[in-house]
């Protein structure tokens, strides 16, 4: 392949017409928003935990306030960039027989499910061999055997902004900004954009860096599904189930030991 990077920054796709871009560019706008979403947990846990509030929360609040607006500000620049509506941007958006997805879906989540929770058996050691330097409340931002010692109304406030934040809106704006934004911007791969795509997305978890391959295996046959079908929506449904499920199981528990 002899076409040079900076080519590929400004050509499309020469199939659908997709504007390409250069791996460089690809691999700092998977990372960079990760990144910040990182610094403003770390910056936030202290005050969070003056405020009397679980380190979790540090993490939600960062939802909102970098990694929403960080995501959706890049999707605003490229829609003006390439002079389109902010919908413009969104490429993958392609209708779905409801028959397919009725399947589809199903399998995409137990599929997650599985991934995630065939990895709970590797995961304690992962985070002890390679992770055991980090402190606790960021390797664990709930621990439940310190429920107690914060009030039922910091809870409650944390969980609902919790099941809103990480269940519905952060995976619906992620999956429009990785799936339905970056994803066709790197369809000259070919079948290596997906599992690009789903790697770049793990390593961008860096607030939990010792589940990248369980996202890998989890969320791999999604962003499969998601090119295949040229649907985001897909996507979004099944990310939305599975961190939906996920938060519900947590408050589940901590709602126990109140």
């Amino acid at each position: 392949m002899t076409t040079s990077t900076a080519q590929f920054a400004s050509t499309a796709n020469a199939r659908t017409g997709i504007r390409q871009l250069s791996m460089s560019v690809l691999i700092a706008l998977h990372i960079v928003p990760g990144a910040l979403m990182t610094a403003g947990f770390v910056a936030l846990a202290p005050v969070a935990a003056a405020a009397g509030f679980p380190p979790i929360a540090a993490l939600v609040a960062a939802i909102g306030i970098v990694l929403i607006p960080v995501e959706l500000g890049i999707l605003a620049c490229a829609a003006r960039r390439e002079a389109v509506g902010l919908g413009g941007a969104i490429t993958y958006r392609r209708a779905i027989a409801l028959r397919r997805a009725a399947w589809l879906v199903p399998v995409l989540i137990l599929l997650g499910f599985l991934g995630f929770g065939l990895h709970q058996a590797i995961e304690p050691g992962l985070i002890h061999a390679w992770f055991s330097w980090l402190p606790d409340w960021y390797v664990t931002p709930i621990q439940m055997d310190r429920v107690g010692d914060y009030g039922a109304p910091a809870w409650i406030v944390t969980l609902a902004a919790y099941f809103v934040l990480n269940g519905f809106l952060g995976p619906i704006v992620e999956e429009l900004y990785f799936r339905g934004f970056l994803l066709p911007r790197m369809e000259r791969l070919g079948r290596w954009a997906p599992l690009v795509n789903v790697t770049l997305f793990s390593v961008y978890h860096f607030w939990s860096p010792w589940q990248l391959v369980a996202r890998v295996v989890a969320i791999g046959p999604t962003v499969y599904a998601v090119q295949r079908t040229r649907n985001v929506y897909l996507g979004m449904v099944v990310h939305c189930f599975l961190n939906t499920l996920g938060v519900l199981l947590v408050t589940s528990m901590i709602l126990g030991r109140l």
